[in-house]
């Protein structure tokens, strides 16, 4: 007789069936608990974002409702305002709760009048209906794509499932179908002029009000310049200071702005906005030419050096202070004073002082002063447009000329001009696009320097 015949053997195969059977249900039976969980997540999560956008676009189309009555039902015109206060409900709402306040306080503002349409032609939308551009700005809610494995086991006995989440995907994007935005194109490019608005009167109120503040953040910011040292009394470097020098400028331009506001301007000179947006201008495109950067989690600087050379910590501090001397004292030169050492406004002397430039001023105005007379002045360097003769025809007609080879251009104005002096050839290379520090390696900034 054998080990499993007879009732022994038929009991252990039939155990052994019903124990499979048993573990294979257990399974089948996990994994369609999590087929349905799954299932119940993912459409409550789709409704809760239907949900949403329902109550967003409620939102929505009533700020456009609003917008389009403000165009006197035009409907393309409430869609070209509605973009142009922001093309956001948050924006348009905003825009609109600053409208209702400006009237409440018995000023007029017209939408109608306010937005410029230059270059949109809203013609072409004559049928353009409510429904259809409520639909142009409807929230969108992607379909579910949902990636799940199947961790039951039973794709070891052939009996798992590929993609179990496509078919939950398909059930819930068929019973919540997705949201999409049917764009109205070419209504785009209208500006609201927000002058006249309660939010803007009381901005430039509060501008206007901070103007003493202003003036004291910069005097605050020009002691710390001149003395090296924050308020506190600790050392500051290189970039410290430039980034001084910069907030400076900022300021200089904001009070200028204010002051030109608010009385007309009696000097035919270049005023403080415009020095100041200028001397800012010009270093920031130093800091870009030289590679000016400072690691923000270290405070280290790097830089460009001679040759591409990269300098950091101290060598680039002390590299960078020189050639920004260097182009400051262009900068007093060609901005602050003219040929005389006479300044060029009577703002210019308060805009030298606010912007740090004092002590270079009054050295720059010095060596202006005690120049030659008019007649015993050597002729000017020419610009790159009109770069002299002898350079022009040595190939330096224009700008891009004198930029591609700037030695050469000095070489043909020196033949030309040999008394030129070494100021006049940095300006005349500066204007041509130069970059101020191959300027300074060219020219060093001393009256005497002769170029390598």
């Amino acid at each position: 007789m054998g080990l499993f015949s007879g009732s022994f053997g038929t009991g252990l195969v039939t155990g052994l069936a019903t124990s499979v059977d048993k573990s294979l249900r257990t399974a089948m039976d996990k994994r369609d608990k999590e087929l349905s969980a799954a299932r119940t997540f993912w459409q409550q999560r789709q409704a809760q974002k239907m949900d949403a956008a329902e109550a967003r676009d409620k939102r929505t189309n009533s700020a456009l409702d609003r917008m389009i009555d403000e165009m006197n039902g035009d409907v393309a015109g409430g869609v070209a305002a509605f973009k142009a206060a922001g093309g956001s409900v948050e924006q348009v709402e905003s825009f609109i709760s600053a409208l209702d306040e400006t009237r409440n306080s018995g000023l007029e503002y017209n939408v109608q009048d306010k937005l410029k349409l230059d270059g949109v032609d809203l013609s072409q939308y004559g049928d353009l209906t409510r429904e259809r551009a409520y639909k142009g700005f409807a929230t969108e809610v992607k379909g579910v794509d949902i990636q799940m494995q199947d961790m039951s086991g039973l794709a070891n006995i052939g009996l798992g499932m590929k993609n179990m989440g496509k078919g939950i995907s398909e059930s819930i994007n068929k019973l919540i179908p997705a949201r999409e935005r049917e764009a109205i194109e070419g209504i785009t490019g209208g500006v609201l002029d927000r002058s006249g608005l309660i939010t803007s009167e009381r901005y430039k109120r509060e501008v206007v009000a901070a103007v003493p503040n202003m003036k004291t953040q910069m005097s605050a910011n020009l002691y710390q310049i001149n003395n090296g040292k924050d308020l506190m009394g600790k050392d500051l470097t290189e970039a410290d200071i430039t980034k001084l020098e910069m907030e400076n400028a900022k300021l200089l331009t904001q009070i200028g702005g204010l002051a030109k506001a608010e009385t007309a301007a009696t000097d035919s000179g270049p005023t403080l906005t415009e020095i100041s947006a200028l001397y800012s201008k010009g270093l920031s495109q130093l800091q870009t030419d030289l590679g000016f950067e400072v690691n923000s989690s270290t405070g280290v600087m790097t830089i460009q050096g001679p040759e591409g050379s990269i300098l950091e910590g101290p060598e680039a501090q002390s590299y960078w202070k020189k050639q920004k001397d260097a182009w400051k004292s262009d900068f007093v030169q060609t901005s602050i004073f003219d040929a005389s050492g006479s300044y060029v406004s009577s703002d210019a002397d308060f805009a030298a002082r606010s912007l740090g430039l004092g002590d270079i001023a009054s050295s720059v105005r010095e060596s202006l002063v005690q120049a030659p007379p008019a007649e015993d002045t050597p002729p000017p360097a020419a610009s790159a447009s009109e770069a002299p003769k002898t350079a022009s025809d040595a190939g330096f007609g224009t700008a891009k000329d004198v930029k591609n080879n700037p030695i050469g251009y000095i070489n043909a104005v020196r033949t030309n001009n040999p008394n030129i002096t070494s100021a006049e050839l940095r300006l005349a290379l500066i204007k041509s696009g130069v970059p101020d520090y191959e300027v300074n390696e060219l020219i060093p900034f001393d009256a005497s320097a002769q170029p390598q």
